[in-house]
């Protein structure tokens, strides 16, 4: 077993959070900025009471990998009727008000939010956001800091894991514990410096010119044809709609939807040999 951290926080000053503030957490497709959200599960507290609580699942416009629904266990058929991640990202939003947002590995989570807004072009809020994660890292010496290790490590009421809302308790639940532990030490000083919700916004790229009538393409809501290059080196053609561009690893990424398949995928845009206006 691990053990407990002491000393203080490198000088910091200790801020303590307000009394109104939003638990949350996500689980998607996979990594930002490509993945999509499944599923947000959120608590909202006042003081030290849960007063409210918020569980969307989100149809992703896409298949979901294998690898990840063994994960959380969302598949296809769960969210076939869900929301998109346009309506359920604003409700969200909108419930959380103003409150500054806690999560665990919080940036990961932001970051989903930030690009969903990105890609259907939606406003994003400057609401602070702070990490349990930093926190336990910080206060805490464990050789795994994973949301599930600790609620074992530290006694944590058991439930289900890797659930949008069940995450959120528990991240809940280990606020509270590293408070009691900890007392003045565990507020906003340990779990960051309030980075704001729309910082995590993906930066948006600039195409290589023969490639920028994608983004026109894009804007004006038009389908192409388009010539694709595959990894191994076969070539085919797909009518496509242009919709997120973004930048992962050295590369650059389109995301579109195949009309053929009927969901959108991604495409390296390197890959892209030609395209010309949709029939």
């Amino acid at each position: 077993m691990g053990r407990l951290g002491t000393g203080n926080l490198c000088g910091e000053i200790v801020v303590s959070l307000p009394r109104e503030y939003v638990v949350f957490d996500t689980e998607t497709t996979g990594m930002p900025p490509g993945a999509r959200l499944v599923e947000i599960g959120a608590v909202k507290v006042r003081g030290h009471h849960i007063v409210d609580r918020f569980s969307r699942l989100i149809h992703p416009e896409c298949p979901i990998p294998p690898v990840v629904i063994r994960i959380h266990g969302i598949d296809d058929q769960a969210v076939a009727n869900a929301a998109k991640a346009n309506e359920v990202v604003p409700e969200f939003l909108q419930w959380a008000g103003k409150a500054p947002l806690v999560g665990h590995n919080v940036q990961f989570d932001a970051t989903m939010l930030a690009c969903e807004a990105a890609r259907y072009g939606l406003p994003l809020p400057d609401n602070p956001t702070y990490c349990t994660l930093l926190a336990s890292r910080r206060l805490l010496k464990y050789k795994s800091h994973a949301l599930q290790s600790l609620v074992a490590e530290l006694g944590l009421p058991a439930a289900e894991h890797h659930r949008a809302l069940a995450d959120a308790l528990h991240t809940w639940n280990l606020m509270q514990k590293l408070e009691l532990l900890f007392g003045p030490q565990f507020h906003t000083a340990s779990m960051g410096c309030g980075r704001e919700l729309c910082s995590f916004a993906p930066e948006p790229i600039r195409l290589p010119e023969p490639r920028e009538f994608l983004r026109e393409a894009a804007l004006a809501g038009e389908a192409i044809t388009m010539t694709y290059r595959l990894a191994h080196g076969g070539v085919f053609q797909a009518l496509v709609s242009p919709r997120f561009f973004y930048r992962s690893g050295a590369y650059l990424w389109m995301e579109a939807l195949c009309h053929d398949r009927n969901f959108y995928k991604t495409y390296r845009i390197d890959r892209i040999l030609a395209a010309q206006p949709g029939c």
